[in-house]
């Protein structure tokens, strides 16, 4: 008997295979939540304050069918593989920008997983970023249609591993991570400093992302970036443009209240 979670989670990210999922089944799985479930930070511009917990999250993202960030996003998709029998827990990293260590300390969320004594990163909340794959932590690099990806072992006081991407034929560091687990209260940390703290890249203006099967659409307050096997086209974009893209782009409902704080 099929699980009403699992049931809606699947339906939700328009997933076709067995709901009884392997480790095998989840490249697919992170490609479709990925590609119908958007990056997205309007909570966080229109300023609306509510707990975090994984029951919150379900009810935004299944039932209102909206995106989130990371710390929505991620949470969700480790509830669903911990449902399914998965060895998994929820970890913290730091992001890095430009090879320095950010100031927002641990808040990126990300799932760990560990599958016969292996370990991988699983993460569907990191933008436009998608591996696509869990990522092993042993070094072997992934491919996917964002980039290369790999894990190597690091010493540094925000974690022990460190998520790489090449970029320009060099691997830079994306975030630092920690195996330690975490709970409800470390999300609500992480909601809290990225909502409120002046160096937080997603309090400023909106944005939307979404994979596509050949790239990716990125919605903002100023223009509409459609990205197609590395070619990208953009256009401005002004209120009813953006309300009419939110709807049927990336299927979140706009109200007259909220567009007016968001463009």
């Amino acid at each position: 008997m099929v699980n009403p979670f699992t049931d809606k989670f699947l339906e939700r990210i328009q997933y076709q295979g067995s709901p009884n999922v392997t480790f095998a089944d989840l490249p697919a799985l992170q490609f479709q939540f990925a590609k119908t479930v958007p990056f997205e930070n309007i909570d966080i511009m229109v300023q609306k304050n509510e707990d975090l917990t994984l029951e919150n999250i379900r009810k935004k993202i299944i039932d209102q069918k909206r995106g989130g960030v990371c710390y929505e996003l991620n949470p969700l998709f480790y509830s669903f593989l911990k449902q399914q029998g998965f060895d998994v827990r929820m970890v913290a990293a730091t992001i890095v920008h430009d090879q320095d260590h950010h100031d927002l300390v641990g808040t990126h969320i990300t799932t760990l997983l560990t599958q016969e004594e292996n370990r991988y990163i699983v993460d569907v909340g990191f933008g436009g970023n998608h591996a696509l794959q869990p990522i092993p932590m042993t070094g072997e690099t992934v491919t996917s249609l964002t980039g290369e990806y790999r894990i190597r072992e690091v010493q540094t006081p925000f974690g022990e591993y460190a998520m790489q991407k090449y970029r320009d034929g060099k691997l830079d560091i994306q975030y630092i991570f920690s195996t330690e687990p975490i709970d409800e209260a470390h999300l609500n940390m992480a909601k809290d400093r990225i909502t409120d703290h002046t160096d937080s890249p997603f309090n400023k203006s909106v944005l939307l992302n979404k994979l596509t099967d050949d790239g990716s659409i990125t919605l903002t307050n100023q223009s509409f970036t459609i990205t197609r096997n590395n070619r990208k086209t953009r256009q401005e974009v002004d209120r009813d443009l953006f309300k009419q893209l939110c709807e049927h782009r990336f299927g979140i409902p706009m109200t007259e209240k909220m567009l007016q704080l968001l463009v």
